[in-house]
């Protein structure tokens, strides 16, 4: 987990954000849950979940910092959307860039 953690902040901090590292234990501790789930419900329900699970949470949590949410969920639904692309592309390219690398470093 340390080596993720330093992976992710420096990523981020190339890209000219600093995010919190309690921003990747939260996650981490999020991802230890799943993998727990992932072995009694398997990985396709479990992921189901956490999207819906997420989709839940940030919902009401708009809902209790927006003062006219009507209005603007238009505008938070694309933002999420946008958001939830831009993650989950950088997330498979990592994995992508990583699983070459394991693949190549065992070719040598």
């Amino acid at each position: 987990m340390t080596d993720d953690n330093a992976t992710n902040t420096q990523a981020n901090e190339t890209e000219g954000v600093a995010l919190d590292p309690q921003f990747f234990t939260a996650t981490n501790a999020y991802l230890e849950l799943a993998n727990q789930q992932g072995q009694t419900f398997g990985m396709k329900r479990v992921s189901a979940a956490i999207l819906y699970a997420a989709a839940r949470y940030n919902s009401h949590a708009f809902i209790g910092y927006e003062t006219n949410p009507a209005a603007n969920k238009e505008a938070f639904v694309e933002y999420m959307l946008d958001l939830y692309r831009r993650m989950l592309e950088e997330n498979v390219d990592n994995l992508i860039e990583n699983n070459q690398a394991v693949a190549n470093a065992g070719q040598a």
